[in-house]
């Protein structure tokens, strides 16, 4: 069997953040630990942070040993999950290196319906670096349109990229990206343009990518909870994103499935 590392890129700053963690990730990852060797989930955190709430999933939780992001970014080049985001995926598969042949990277408003998931893992003969959501020939465009290019910015000019060989990016939403890959990205982890958006930064270094037509679906917040139940169980996606959810929105489908979890 594969062995799967699901690392999902965690923060405590937003209340619906906190209730994707009390609740749906403490429950796979229970779940995983005990009825799924070949697949394990691991939060990913950033160093100092509130290790409080997570204290019930101690070895699942991997905290990023770097304490000062400045010596990646400067102050001015930093937004928000920059360059968090990317310091905590490649410290994760630093540490998960060796232990896993597939890894998937997600955040923690991903559901992962762990039947279709499996099915999909072990029907592969390879997964490389490959997702639902790819922006194909489309990521310096991409640095582009968001504003990250210019004299002032993180990139003076989009020919500081040359040397980089991927022009494709996947989202960080969740994206597959295998052992080898993995290490690659961790060798080379001082090459890396922490600067820039983590799901860019990683497509800059790939060669090759695959579109995973199907894999994942969205459910929005404004759906009745009834219609969004339906859909979870009715789509055969082993990638469910819950867009944009405030917090109530989220404890109301949690609590419409907890006598039959939607995602196992």
């Amino acid at each position: 069997m594969t062995r799967v590392a699901i690392v999902v890129i965690a923060a405590l700053n937003n209340p619906v953040y906190r209730q994707y963690i009390g609740n749906y990730w403490t429950d796979l990852i229970r779940y995983t630990n005990e009825q799924t060797p070949n697949i394990d989930v691991f939060l990913l955190i950033e160093n100092g942070m509130d290790r409080e709430p997570f204290a019930h999933l101690a070895d699942n939780v991997i905290e990023d040993d770097r304490s000062d992001l400045d010596e990646l970014v400067a102050p001015r080049c930093q937004r928000p999950g920059v360059p968090s985001i990317l310091s905590k995926t490649i410290h994760g598969f630093d540490q998960l290196g060796g232990n896993y042949d597939l890894f998937f990277r997600t955040n923690l408003s991903s559901l992962i319906k762990l039947p279709p998931f499996i099915d999909f893992v072990e029907s592969r003969n390879e997964i490389s670096y490959s997702g639902a959501w790819v922006w194909n020939e489309g990521l310096r465009a991409d640095l582009l349109h968001h504003g990250w290019v210019g004299p002032d910015r993180s990139i003076a000019d989009l020919s500081e990229l040359d040397s980089y060989p991927g022009n494709t990016f996947i989202s960080g939403s969740g994206f597959f990206i295998n052992a080898d890959k993995a290490a690659n990205l961790v060798a080379q982890r001082h090459e890396l343009r922490y600067d820039i958006p983590d799901d860019v930064a990683v497509g800059l270094m790939q060669t090759t990518h695959e579109t995973l037509a199907g894999f994942a679906t969205i459910i929005e917040p404004g759906t009745a909870i009834e219609d969004m139940v339906q859909r979870i169980r009715a789509t055969p996606a082993p990638h469910i994103r819950l867009q944009h959810f405030p917090v109530d929105r989220a404890e109301a489908l949690w609590q419409a499935q907890l006598d039959d979890p939607l995602w196992r």
